[in-house]
């Protein structure tokens, strides 16, 4: 009875320790996406005060940044309700992460400033983390 009461305890403490496991990913999942989403907010408030102060101001491609963050920031929107509605996240995922690589290549052609490649470092920072998350490759 004894050895069947230990064994039964075992089971229990494994199961129990998975599930905490589970749950804390899950939380740990919706934390970084709350942190993209702060850190990405961040980022566009740094890069449309840059344009505006840029020889960018008024151009095609200040309207070119300000549409490629928008449509981020919608992507980031959909993984986070993919997310916390319980839904297949892995579509969102690429979405988001395809958009930053739009954002990442019109950055490394036209110089922003300091403040807004600190910004978007955070953010690829946050992507790296997410991608790892989902299981897919941050580019």
């Amino acid at each position: 009875m004894k050895k069947s009461y230990s064994i039964i305890s075992a089971i229990v403490f494994v199961i129990l320790v998975f599930s905490a496991n589970a749950v804390y990913g899950q939380e740990d999942v919706s934390q970084l996406l709350k942190q993209l989403e702060d850190d990405s907010d961040r980022f566009s408030n740094s890069a449309t005060k840059a344009l505006d102060e840029s020889k960018y101001d008024g151009t095609a491609t200040e309207d070119q940044l300000v549409r490629f963050v928008r449509d981020f920031e919608d992507s980031i929107d959909r993984l986070k309700k993919a997310h916390d509605g319980g839904e297949d996240p892995m579509i969102p995922a690429k979405e988001v992460l395809a958009r930053a690589k739009a954002i990442d290549k019109f950055l490394k052609k036209n110089d922003l400033g300091a403040a807004v490649t600190t910004d978007w470092g955070t953010v690829k920072s946050d992507l790296t983390r997410v991608a790892a998350a989902h299981k897919l490759k941050a580019s």
